[in-house]
């Protein structure tokens, strides 16, 4: 394990320092442009038309879709690909099947022997790395994938795939310096990954301009479109044991609840998606019994797995909530979401990307009654906390800023509150990090 760690760590570091990364330098690591991974994916002899691919876009819920997908597939007895973004500790966490990053020795060939290629193309991070997942997939023999987009949907580079679905998730307000200023522009580059011919679900609770376009390119290439039912699916109570909690699901028509390790309130609008996937690929000759939706559903944060999406873990007699939720529509589904919550959340820890919209996503939370840890994670990126705790106090936020995230995590873990963990993915990883490195 430790030349594991140690492989995984120096290839990272190489990726870091020899190419642009979306998390470190913002939208100059972005290509507006398919040229780039092609050339990339022809170097690998296409590897992703060797196995079937469901592709996932939108603003909020593609993480958790895929999540779904990919664990309901297992449960199905298929030897599935997850292909994420962005990771939480080591690249390799975008690449997974059946759950399991590559190992250390397929990772060190692999670059080794593409490294150059790599570097001659030019090539972003992601790039690099979704050429990887797609290879992997490939190499691994899996029997379908789940390939998540990474920011857009037209430019981006798994965008290189032909899929049997196309999904989009719900569209919102993010990434509006890349994507455009209105919902009818960011839904136009979502909608980028409709193909020709190929069926399209689309996720309930779509802004009527969003929908309007994806009806419209779906129309154009002669894609059958699905709509997912609004409201087919409602949350419902509460289920724990002495390590985490689960949610249950009433769905319509169906006898028992679906039970959950994914716990939001929004989970209804991920899981209405994800059952009208699971329809379309019945319809295609897949084997998908209702047990194994069951199972799926059950353990797809376990399965995939998939960190920091109403994520509960207890420590001693406290209960940490981590969230990944950024932006205003991800706040506003976290406000309804912590009414209904199994317990009561004294303590906040918050922490920002600079160029997101935080005064908006601040105000869709509502304001915090309790303490608040301001905090940053180490990334160019992140907003200082001196900053934050400046935009935040006249909003109704509270309370100290620290250095660092491991800091507040540590000073929050001294109160014994209950506390939520959120406002960027690597806050999440990073207060997780600090956690995982406890004695306990």
């Amino acid at each position: 394990m430790y030349f594991c760690a140690v492989t995984i760590e120096a290839w990272q570091n190489w990726l870091y320092e020899r190419l642009t990364a979306y998390e470190r330098s913002g939208r100059k690591a972005l290509h507006p442009t398919l040229a780039f991974m092609q050339a990339w994916d022809t170097c690998l002899g296409h590897p992703h038309r060797r196995y079937p691919i469901l592709h996932v876009a939108g603003t909020n819920g593609k993480g958790s879709v895929s999540a779904y997908l990919a664990a309901i597939l297992q449960a199905a007895g298929y030897r599935v690909g997850l292909h994420t973004s962005p990771h939480l500790w080591h690249f390799t966490e975008r690449m997974r099947v059946q759950g399991h990053e590559p190992p250390a020795e397929w990772v060190d060939a692999f670059l080794s022997r593409w490294k150059d290629t790599i570097v001659e193309l030019n090539l972003s991070f992601f790039e690099a790395t979704v050429g990887m997942s797609l290879a992997y997939f490939a190499e691994a023999s899996v029997d379908i994938a789940v390939v998540e987009v990474g920011l857009g949907g037209r430019w981006d580079a798994t965008n290189v795939v032909l899929p049997e679905v196309a999904i989009l998730t719900p569209i919102g307000w993010d990434h509006v310096e890349i994507l455009g200023p209105t919902l009818r522009d960011i839904a136009r580059e979502k909608a980028g990954i409709i193909k020709t011919g190929r069926p399209v679900v689309v996720s309930p609770g779509q802004p009527p301009e969003a929908l309007e376009v994806f009806q419209a390119v779906a129309q154009d290439r002669q894609a059958p479109l699905y709509l997912a039912p609004e409201g087919a699916i409602q949350p419902l109570g509460w289920v724990s044991d002495e390590k985490t909690f689960y949610r249950t699901f009433a769905v319509e028509g169906w006898a028992e609840p679906l039970v959950s390790d994914l716990t939001g309130d929004y989970q209804a609008v991920n899981l209405a998606t994800v059952l009208k996937v699971v329809d379309v690929l019945r319809g295609q000759g897949w084997r998908i019994p209702e047990e194994a939706v069951r199972a799926g559903v059950q353990e797809a944060g376990r399965r995939a797995p998939l960190y920091g999406r109403g994520q509960w873990v207890r420590v001693g007699s406290s209960w940490f909530l981590f969230d990944v939720a950024h932006n205003p529509p991800g706040f506003a589904a976290l406000r309804q979401f912590l009414k209904q919550a199994p317990v009561t959340l004294q303590a906040l820890l918050l922490g920002f990307s600079r160029e997101k919209d935080v005064r908006g996503t601040l105000q869709a939370l509502g304001g915090w009654p309790g303490p608040v840890f301001f905090a940053a994670a180490q990334t160019p990126r992140a907003l200082p906390p001196h900053q934050l705790q400046r935009i935040a106090e006249p909003l109704g936020y509270h309370g100290s800023a620290f250095p660092s995230v491991e800091a507040a995590f540590r000073a929050l873990l001294e109160t014994g509150q209950n506390a939520l963990i959120t406002g960027s993915v690597f806050v999440v990883a990073e207060a997780l990090r600090t956690l995982r490195a406890l004695p306990h």
